[in-house]
């Protein structure tokens, strides 16, 4: 039943007691319930849900706005540039998050949350208004700016149509690829008036040589022949094999579009962040997600990668176990500026344990 339609068929005093709090709900109904309380016709119901919300511990909030399941009308609700920065955090890495709630952070945040706003080119593509927004944020630092310039450069101007993506369905799935996982609400075109979709070409992964490298090589030759745009879709919506080929791609937003892939795993990304053959852009925004750098072995590969820039391997060297820092030290491949901090750390640590 629908939750409004549900609150409003509530007899007062139950609504009461849903405004207060105190009913055992798993936290996502629980804020969905409490926001439309919140807009109750009666004003102590509407009182005590706000209060309520506004009480609701920030740790045990977090989790609930990182779910791509939370309801918009809470994402609305806790879209507020006086929430903290943790929460505003959530929101804008939620791509659950309306268009229109980020694009009222993306005018007031300051760095680096502004300039995080834009990292979801989907919903980008989908709210200029975000784009608008933050263009006009006098807090915008100069890679924000740059950012804005690139994609009103690849997405707003001549070459738009070829990354537009088809406002009236859901992108067909390449040939032997499972079905995407993502809605095609959240792959709407920048405006009215870009061109439709062109259908990717056919890209069969059949008669491939079995050996792994032979076969990376061949789906690469078959890849490098398309045009963007299909890259992009291949991106999103292709097979394993096809995005360990496109993320690596030279065109930024091809392989920017591989993280964006609802099919993306976990696994998927300690792979990637091994991988020696990506941009320090990709690694970058890896190394930058709390969801992926919750996992040890992303943490781990992401350090050891000589490609990753020295700034995020030494805010995440810290996790590593001492016997990884030992290796790490010793790496001659890795910058001599990470492997004096791991030898740094190391030392440390051995003070501590012995209480010297």
């Amino acid at each position: 039943m629908d939750p409004d339609r549900l609150r409003q068929s509530l007899p007062r005093s139950r609504r009461l007691v849903l405004a207060r709090g105190l009913l055992p709900l798993p936290p996502c109904d629980a804020l969905e319930m409490l926001v439309g309380l919140a807009r109750d016709d009666d004003p102590e119901v509407a009182q005590l849900a706000r209060g309520t919300l506004e009480l609701w511990p920030v740790e045990d909030l977090l989790p609930a706005l990182a779910q791509k399941e939370c309801a918009c009308s809470v994402l609305q609700y806790f879209s507020d540039p006086a929430r903290p920065e943790a929460v505003l955090a959530a929101l804008i890495d939620n791509p659950a998050t309306p268009g229109g709630a980020v694009a009222v952070l993306a005018r007031t945040l300051d760095e680096p949350l502004v300039g995080r706003t834009l990292d979801n080119r989907n919903r980008v593509l989908a709210s200029p208004e975000i784009l608008a927004a933050a263009r006009v944020n006098p807090r915008a630092g100069a890679e924000t700016l740059r950012v804005i310039r690139e994609i009103e450069a690849d997405f707003m101007g001549a070459r738009r149509t070829d990354y537009a993506l088809a406002p009236s369905a859901a992108p067909t799935a390449p040939p032997g690829a499972e079905a995407p996982a993502a809605a095609a609400s959240d792959l709407q075109p920048a405006a009215a008036g870009l061109e439709p979709e062109i259908p990717p070409g056919e890209l069969s992964l059949e008669g491939l040589p079995p050996d792994d490298e032979e076969r990376r090589r061949a789906i690469s030759t078959r890849l490098s022949s398309l045009p963007v745009r299909e890259k992009i879709h291949y991106a999103l919506f292709g097979t394993r094999e096809i995005r360990a080929v496109l993320v690596a791609d030279t065109n930024k937003e091809v392989a920017r579009a591989v993280l964006r892939s609802p099919k993306l795993g976990d696994s998927e990304v300690e792979s990637i962040a091994a991988l020696r053959t990506v941009g320090e852009d990709i690694l970058r925004e890896i190394g930058g997600s709390r969801e992926w750098t919750k996992s040890y072995n992303t943490v781990h590969n992401l350090v050891r990668n000589p490609k990753t820039p020295p700034a995020v391997s030494q805010r995440l060297m810290f996790r590593l176990r001492s016997q990884d820092l030992g290796m790490l030290m010793r790496d001659k491949s890795i910058p001599d500026a990470v492997r004096h901090n791991a030898s740094r750390l190391v030392k440390q640590r051995s003070q501590t344990r012995t209480g010297s």
